[in-house]
C-alpha cells in the first residue's frame, strides 16, 4: 500500500540530499530520523483506516461506534506481531492469512519491522543507524505488510456462523 505523503516526502528530502551534497551529513540524519516518524505515522493511520473500512460494514451505527472507540485500546502498537494479534480479535483464521502471508514475504515484514523499530530508536531512544537510502528500501520493501493487513481483516469469512 504505497502512501502518497511518504512517496511525496522522500522525494522532496531525497531531491534536496542529491542538491545540497548533504548525503552522510547530519543533515541526512535528521531527514532520516524525520521520515521514520513520518512513515510511522502514516502506517498508524492506514492501520486505523482499514479498520473503520472493516467497522462500515456493520449496520448498526451505535454498534459500528462501538467498536471503532475500541480500537485504540486494543492495538497498542503496530508491530506485525501486534497486528496479527488485532486479527486474532477477529478469528484466529484472519491471523493465520495475515502471518501467511509476512511468512511468504520475510523481507517486506523485516522491512517494515525495521521502519517500527528505528522509528522507536528515533523516539525514545539512540536514533536510527540507518541511511536515507536504507530507510527508503524499508519502504519500498515494506509497505506491502499493509496490504497483507488489509487482505486479511477484509476478506470473506470462508464458512458463515452457524445458528
Amino acid at each position: 500500500m504505497r502512501i502518497a505523503r511518504i512517496d511525496d516526502t522522500l522525494d522532496v528530502c531525497e531531491r534536496h540530499l542529491h542538491s545540497s551534497g548533504t548525503f552522510g551529513t547530519q543533515i541526512e540524519n535528521l531527514l532520516t530520523y524525520s521520515m521514520l516518524v513520518i512513515m510511522y505515522a502514516e502506517f498508524e493511520q492506514n492501520i486505523e483506516s482499514i479498520f473503520q473500512e472493516k467497522c462500515a460494514s456493520i449496520d448498526d451505527g451505535a454498534i459500528r461506534t462501538f467498536f471503532e472507540s475500541c480500537f485504540r485500546l486494543v492495538s497498542r502498537s503496530i508491530r506485525v506481531s501486534e497486528l496479527a494479534g488485532l486479527l486474532n480479535r477477529f478469528g484466529d483464521e484472519r491471523k493465520a492469512q495475515f502471518n501467511d502471508k509476512c511468512n511468504d514475504n520475510p523481507q517486506a515484514r523485516d522491512y517494515y519491522s525495521s521502519i517500527i523499530t528505528d522509528r522507536h530508536n528515533t523516539a525514545h531512544s539512540t536514533g536510527s543507524n540507518a541511511s536515507f537510502q536504507e530507510i527508503k528500501r524499508f519502504y519500498e520493501e515494506g509497505h506491502v505488510v499493509l496490504d497483507f493487513f488489509r487482505e486479511s481483516l477484509l476478506s470473506i469469512d470462508p464458512t458463515p456462523p452457524t445458528a
